[in-house]
């Protein structure tokens, strides 16, 4: 008993849901079906490097969606992003000052974002719908329409290169999610975070510059995009100007089969990397099964489709189940 309360305990201080037991079925099975092919040292190691630019995409939709909204323009965010980093080391700037400038385009989108739905209160879907439209315009214009090569190899080593037996990129998507994992349960802007999704009446009451937090909030959404986009670009050695288009979907249903309700205010981000782990599990082990990438499409959205009701049908349950509670001790 005490060791089960411990276990419990461990599972509760991450954050960590019922998901775990979804990732570990899908080793299982994958692994059973495709041993030879699925439990590879090569196979391993692809499906943590293909989950790392979703992870680092749905880092940023994490935190959004804890204060009960959403950013729809996280994929456009990453094309836009990559392409401008290509094109401006194509003309010769230096990787560096290329990165900054991707990066801060990704910035510059969240803040837009924040402002126009914090400050202005404009809804949060048209918001970065809009926004989600102008990046995915504004990557094909600076792309002129094209994939952008990148020739210098110091740009590729990031998502391709490897440090002993791992790739560089696995080690730093972990360092994100200890930073993030950190910000979001040990600081200030964390708390106000889960404040805010709980109830953005009661934290405004209580002090929180709700508006100034929720422009960050996208800045954070924004900057991680483009960081998932530059990592995507990495890893192809060029940049498409629709590369992130399937991510914002991909990172929303990371976040929501993790754990994290669109309520806001409960969930974390370890829920996040387990529910990003599962959709790349899932896709690879399809793949290697020999089913058609349409096929594959379809079973992972019904699997999502399934694991989000599931969800929403064991949260109301709860509930009923604390007003019972409540009503009995009453």
């Amino acid at each position: 008993m005490a060791g089960k309360t411990g276990k419990l305990k461990f599972l509760q201080c991450f954050n960590i849901p019922g998901i775990t037991w979804g990732v570990v079925f899908l080793l299982a099975l994958f692994g059973f079906l495709r041993p030879a092919k699925f439990l590879s040292t090569l196979n391993i190691e692809l499906i943590f490097r293909s989950s790392s630019v979703l992870i680092i995409a749905s880092i940023g939709m994490t935190c959004v969606i804890l204060t009960s909204q959403i950013d729809l323009s996280v994929g456009s965010v990453m094309s836009l992003s990559g392409v401008v980093a290509a094109v401006l080391i194509r003309n010769g700037l230096a990787i560096l000052p290329a990165v900054l400038v991707a990066m801060l385009a990704g910035i510059l989108v969240g803040l837009l974002n924040g402002i126009l739905i914090a400050k202005f209160r404009f809804d949060y879907w048209i918001v970065t719908f809009a926004t989600m439209g102008v990046c995915a315009g504004l990557a094909l214009v600076v792309a002129g329409g094209e994939t952008v090569p990148v020739a210098d190899k110091s740009f590729g080593w990031v998502g391709n290169g490897k440090v002993g037996a791992v790739y560089f990129i696995v080690y730093f998507t972990a360092f994100l999610i200890v930073l993030m994992q950190f910000i979001l349960t040990k600081t200030m802007f964390g708390y106000r975070i889960y404040s805010i999704g709980g109830s953005e009446q009661s934290a405004a009451l209580s002090g929180i510059p709700v508006t100034r937090n929720r422009i960050c909030t996208y800045m954070v959404s924004g900057l991680f995009a483009s960081i998932a986009g530059l990592t995507l670009a990495s890893m192809g050695n060029s940049a498409s100007p629709i590369a992130g288009v399937n991510y914002s979907f991909d990172a929303i249903a990371a976040v929501i089969i993790g754990g994290t309700t669109f309520d806001g205010g409960k969930g974390g981000l370890m829920g996040t990397v387990l529910g990003a782990l599962m959709l790349r599990i899932l896709a690879g082990g399809l793949n290697l099964m020999g089913l058609p990438p349409t096929w594959q499409k379809a079973i992972i959205g019904f699997v999502i489709v399934t694991i989000i009701i599931t969800d929403v049908l064991n949260e109301k349950r709860r509930k009923r189940n604390e007003l019972r509670r409540r009503y009995a001790d009453g």
